[in-house]
């Protein structure tokens, strides 16, 4: 099993709320789950650690990121940017095809938003809502936040208790590109950016 195979187990994992925030990553530990030796297992650690996800401390230890209050504020503050720029873009470029497909993603992020393939689901919902920008390294970046942000949402397991809320945005978005509202869908990504930062930062003191 390779580093790039350790990785996306352990992010997986990350994803899931199986690892926490601030929860150790001992290479001999993760060597013994995977079979195999501590090389490969450093190699998937420092690949994490490219991505944010891992914090390497003293004696190269790793640890799950654990994001503070004015981190979760600035990713959240960088998705509005972001996101809102994405969204406004790609309305006004939406065909049949890209409205078929965003109503796909709503169904299946509906779907699985009670399950442990809610981050999934969630993925394919922002990605497709946003593909008609035209703007891959943009979207780039959102997906590396988005995929920050969701560490900190699984590990702090709140999300049930806020599921019903993002799934009325999603379809309310959704119903704003139908219409070929930009400034309804833009006002409702907004809003519903704002929650989910506000979610993550009360589910930090729970």
């Amino acid at each position: 099993m390779g580093p790039d195979a350790i990785a996306q187990a352990i992010r997986q994992d990350l994803l899931a709320g199986r690892l926490r925030p601030g929860d150790p990553l001992g290479q001999g530990d993760l060597a013994a789950r995977f079979g195999v030796s501590r090389i490969p297992v450093r190699d998937a650690l420092a690949l994490l650690a490219r991505d944010g996800l891992v914090d390497t401390v003293l004696n190269r230890r790793a640890v799950v990121v654990a994001l503070t209050r004015d981190q979760i504020k600035e990713l959240y503050n960088l998705r509005l940017l972001l996101e809102l720029d994405l969204l406004a873009r790609a309305i006004p470029a939406m065909g049949p095809e890209d409205l078929c497909a965003m109503d796909y993603a709503l169904d299946r992020s509906s779907l699985e938003a009670r399950n442990q393939n809610w981050a999934e689901g969630d993925a394919l919902f922002h990605d497709t809502l946003y593909a008609a920008a035209g703007r891959p390294r943009q979207s780039a970046l959102v997906a590396d936040l988005r995929q920050k942000a969701r560490v900190q949402i699984a590990g702090h397991s709140f999300l049930p208790r806020d599921t019903d809320r993002w799934l009325t945005d999603h379809a309310a978005i959704v119903a704003a590109c139908h219409a070929r509202d930009v400034a309804r869908g833009t006002c409702r990504l907004r809003q519903h950016l704002l929650g989910a930062k506000r979610a993550v930062l009360a589910g930090m003191d729970n």
